[in-house]
């Protein structure tokens, strides 16, 4: 984790808890706040980790939500629609076990979050970006991912590096490095493209010599985007990372995230698939719920939880293949198919372990 993600996680707390104690001295002074804070804190600091994870989920901690611009103002409306979905559903579950039932005190809470979480990114933002210490970067040979990085730094502020420009192969790589002040002199890091990496690796130890770092372009993209290219995904790279060590590690931090991500998601949209239901069972006859037999990972079946999005009896005579325009998808199951709502259900098979956010999609045995 980098310093700046301790920084706006620690001030994210202190919003949160901040804006509870604000809004209950705004709703009945001082004493009214000490005496209900304590019946207050312990489901507000429940309710405020779901919120995390749902910050975590929509990269509030990550780079790129360092720069406050349109995107940014997009998934913070996003998030706080799930994290307000999320708390009206906590309360509707746990409220009366826990003795509060907030309404008043929840939306003025949430209300003096987001306007002082706007005005602290902003704050964070300006810090961050203003005191950036960004390296020198050249390409060498660049292909499409070198191209790519080019294009991302040059027009990403947040980005902690500068482009010294490219050098490619027709234009005497020799010279040209000659020619370039490198280490401390000039540039920090040298980026070659993958498809010239083992053409051009005489001249690399040379570069290393002279104070540069060597990447080649992959690397480079990882580090910076926290993801692999796709384009670099081959059967060499899928034995050498998931190999029985690998594969085990990844899979119990993959079943460990599905089962996060199931359980906040289910819980901020709680409220949505139950209106959802209600209006299936309003606008056509028959359960809102489908259920459907699906083959899993290593051919095991389960049951697949789905919104009934067809009339009923729709495969009363045996499974048939859905296809564009299939008159038996109810006017309401069109838009949710479209939507995909109709699959807010699979969250609970998530949970379960029968299917993952990331794999191939599960088919049915016919």
């Amino acid at each position: 984790m980098r310093p700046r993600n301790p920084i706006l996680f620690f001030g994210d707390i202190v919003l949160m808890y901040a804006s509870l104690v604000a809004a209950l001295v705004f709703r009945g002074g001082t004493d009214f706040m000490l005496s209900a804070l304590s019946a207050h804190l312990v489901p507000f600091s429940v309710l405020f980790a779901v919120w995390f994870v749902i910050f975590y989920i929509n990269d509030f901690y990550s780079r790129r939500r360092l720069r406050i611009d349109v995107g940014f103002f997009r998934a913070f409306l996003g998030s706080m629609l799930a994290n307000l979905g999320a708390a009206v559903a906590f309360f509707y579950l746990i409220g009366p076990s826990v003795g509060i039932t907030p309404k008043s005190n929840l939306f003025l809470m949430t209300a003096l979050f987001m306007v002082a979480f706007i005005l602290w990114r902003w704050a964070a933002s300006v810090m961050f970006l203003n005191h950036l210490v960004r390296k020198t970067v050249l390409f060498l040979e660049p292909d499409g991912i070198g191209d790519g990085l080019m294009k991302q730094i040059e027009s990403d502020p947040s980005v902690p590096y500068v482009t010294k420009g490219a050098i490619r192969v027709e234009e005497g790589v020799e010279q040209a490095l000659d020619a370039v002040p490198l280490g401390q002199a000039g540039v920090d890091m040298v980026v070659v493209g993958n498809a010239k990496y083992a053409e051009l690796e005489r001249f690399l130890y040379g570069i290393t010599l002279r104070g540069s770092t060597v990447v080649d372009g992959a690397s480079f993209w990882e580090e910076l985007n926290g993801e692999i290219p796709v384009s670099e995904v081959d059967a060499a790279w899928l034995v050498n990372n998931f190999g029985d060590m690998h594969k085990r590690q990844y899979e119990t931090l993959k079943r460990g995230r599905d089962a996060v991500l199931s359980f906040a998601l289910g819980a901020s949209l709680s409220w949505l698939l139950f209106l959802i239901a209600v209006a299936v069972r309003l606008t056509s006859r028959g359960p809102a719920l489908y259920l459907q037999t699906r083959v899993g990972k290593d051919g095991k079946r389960f049951v697949l939880v789905k919104i009934r999005t067809m009339v009923r009896d729709a495969e009363k005579s045996g499974p048939v293949r859905s296809e564009k325009g299939d008159l038996r998808v109810t006017p309401l199951g069109r838009e949710l198919r479209h939507t995909h709502l109709d699959e807010l259900p699979q969250l609970w098979n998530k949970l379960k372990g029968d299917m993952s956010f990331v794999g191939p999609r599960p088919e049915r045995p016919e």
